[in-house]
Parts: C-alpha cells; structure tokens; sequence
C-alpha cells in the first residue's frame, strides 16, 4: 500500500549537482546497454543462495525456451521430465527489464572518478502503478575511461521502506560485474550480486544473498572455427 510506505530518503549524492548536457560516452553506453550483455552471445550461468544451487547454459542460436538447458540443480543432472519442467518455466523471447528505460537521466550526478573510471548515479522512474520501490533506489553506473564500457552497475536502496503493507525492506543492493572489451569481445556480464534484508509481518526478520556468475561465454554469431 503506497500509504504505508515511508517517505524517500535522500542519498548524499543527491546533493551534487545535475550534469546537463549528459557526456556523450555516458549517452552512448546507456543507449547500448542491455543488463544481461549483449545480443548473440551464449553463456554458463551458476546461482547459489536463496535455496537454490543451479547451473543452466543459455544458447541463442536455439528457439524459444530451449534456448536454456538446466545442466544440475543442486548436484545433480536433471531427468528428462525435470528438464521439461525447467524449461516451462522459461521465457519463449528475451524478455530482460530494460534498466536503463528507468533511468531518470535528469538527475544524474558524477558520484565519483578516478584515474580509470568514472561512475554516475541517478534517480529511478517508477516501472508501472505498483512500482512503490523505485522511488527509494538509486542506480550507479561505472564507465571504464579507456573503452567507454559500463564496467560496474549497482542498485540500492537509500533507507528501510515498505512495498507493501506486510514486508519492509531495509537494505536492499544489487551489484552487476563486467569485463572490460577485449580485441573483438565486448563488455561482458561476469558476476550478479542479490543482497536484500528487512521482515515480514512486522516481526518475521529475513535475509537473503543470491550470486550468479557467468562463464564460458561463445559469440554464437560468429563463423564457427574450422
């Protein structure tokens, strides 16, 4: 209930002044950002925490919900009807939240810099009606100065605060790792990050880490080796 959820809390960020105009290497990596990578690549996704410890492989040169193939679930192989049961569970196209659509790009701010790196922070605009935690979050995106490549995401919340009458939120960050371009490979997700605690009913508290990291990563469009 919106009612029931605190008023945003400002991050000291928020006091820095907006850029306007945006960089032009900002504009260029935001418009090309997709949080899972980049189109035609296939990968090794393993997750642990939060119950689960899976291996799945993506493969975009296969249709629809075959593109993912469950390697183990906690240890093991799956059978057949597991498999089946899996990929029921998986979207027919692509169908990645677009992050960067969120972005109100009006109210970044550069939050830091370095020699190598510079990383900017924004507001959020809610995703629909019933996004009451966008106006609690904020987005930080690290650009590596030598590639013009998003090296490092993070969303977090600025204070505790209630998506919904029953569940309150006090801290919740998620952190998204690339590598940086190399020769004819792009920027690439390496590691993703789920930290979230807070309570359910008021008095049930909850805590919960979820890590996936990518591997073995293959330009599915690219000519096969002979």
């Amino acid at each position: 209930m919106p009612a029931c959820s605190r008023p945003p809390v400002a991050h000291p960020a928020d006091s820095l002044p907006a850029l306007s105009p945006l960089p032009a290497e900002l504009v260029a990596a935001l418009d090309g950002y997709r949080a899972e990578g980049p189109k035609g690549w296939a990968f090794t996704q393993t997750t642990s925490g939060g119950g689960k410890e899976r291996v799945e492989r993506y493969d975009p040169r296969k249709r629809g919900a075959a593109r993912w193939t469950l390697l183990s679930d906690k240890g093991a192989a799956p059978s057949d009807e597991e498999q089946k049961r899996y990929r029921d569970t998986r979207p027919n196209f692509d169908s990645a939240a677009n992050l960067a659509a969120q972005l109100d790009r009006a109210s970044a701010v550069l939050a830091a810099e370095d020699e190598t790196s510079r990383t900017y922070q924004f507001r959020l605009i809610p995703g629909g009606e019933n996004d009451h935690a966008a106006p609690h979050m904020r987005a930080r995106f690290t650009l590596d100065r030598a590639s013009g490549a998003i090296s490092r995401v993070e969303l977090f919340a600025t204070g505790p605060f209630k998506p919904a009458s029953s569940l309150t939120i006090e801290e919740a960050h998620t952190t998204l790792l690339y590598s940086l371009p190399a020769g004819d490979t792009p920027a690439l997700p390496r590691e993703v990050t789920m930290h979230v605690r807070g309570k359910r009913f008021w008095i049930r508290p909850f805590e919960e880490k979820v890590v996936s990291t990518f591997s073995d990563h293959e330009n599915a469009a690219a000519a096969p080796t002979p």
